[in-house]
C-alpha cells in the first residue's frame, strides 16, 4: 500500500509538470510562452500569447492532468487522501515543473480539474463568484487571489469531507502564494 501511495504521489507531480502551455503554443503557433507574456506557461498566458485555441487547449489540458492524477491516485490507492495528496501535488508540479526549470504557470486550470472532482458545487459557487470579483477588481489575479481565499470557507459552508477540505485548504495557500508572488510584475505593467 505504501508503495502505491508514493507512486500516485510521485506521479501526480511529475504529471503537472507536464508543460502543456508551451507545447500547444509552440505547436500552434511557435510562441515559447516562457518568453511572451506574463513568462507564465498556462493557459491565461497562452490565451494572450498564442491566441483562443492554444488559450482553450492549455485550459483543457492543465484541467485534464489533475484529473488524470487524481483518478490515477484512486485507481492505485483506493485512498482518498491520496487522491487528495495528489491534487496538491499536481498543482505544484504545474507551478514547479522539473520539466522546464521550476517555471510554471499560476495553477488555477489544473486546480479546476480538481475541484471539478472533489468539489463540483464548491467549483461551480468558485466560477460564480470569479467573474464579479473580475468585474469589480479589474484584474485577474485579484479575481484569483480572493477566491482562493473563499475557496476553505465555501468548502466548510458545504460541509466536505475531511480530504476533500484538506485539498481546498492546501489548493487555497498554494494558488495564493504564487499569485502574491506575481504581485509585484503585475503592478508594473
Amino acid at each position: 500500500m505504501l508503495i502505491q501511495f508514493l507512486i500516485a504521489l510521485f506521479a501526480a507531480y511529475l504529471i503537472g509538470s507536464i508543460p502543456f502551455g508551451i507545447l500547444i503554443a509552440r505547436a500552434l503557433k511557435r510562441v515559447d510562452l516562457r518568453a511572451h507574456g506574463s513568462g507564465h506557461t498556462g493557459a491565461m498566458n497562452a490565451l494572450r500569447s498564442a491566441g483562443k485555441t492554444a488559450g482553450v487547449l492549455t485550459f483543457l489540458a492543465d484541467a485534464g492532468k489533475a484529473i488524470f492524477a487524481i483518478f490515477l491516485a484512486r485507481q492505485l490507492t483506493g485512498d482518498e487522501w491520496a487522491s487528495a495528496l495528489a491534487g496538491v501535488l499536481v498543482i505544484t508540479g504545474h507551478i514547479l515543473p522539473i520539466y522546464t526549470r521550476f517555471q510554471g504557470g499560476m495553477g488555477l486550470a489544473p486546480s479546476i480539474g480538481a475541484l471539478f472532482v472533489f468539489a463540483p458545487l464548491a467549483l461551480a459557487a468558485i466560477i460564480a463568484l470569479w467573474f464579479p470579483l473580475k468585474f469589480f477588481l479589474k484584474q485577474s489575479l485579484y479575481a484569483s487571489m480572493s477566491v482562493a481565499l473563499l475557496l476553505t470557507p465555501i468548502l466548510f459552508l458545504l460541509r466536505a469531507d475531511p480530504a476533500t477540505f484538506l485539498f481546498g485548504a492546501a489548493a487555497s495557500a498554494i494558488i495564493f502564494a504564487r499569485h502574491l508572488a506575481d504581485l509585484p510584475r503585475t503592478r508594473s505593467n
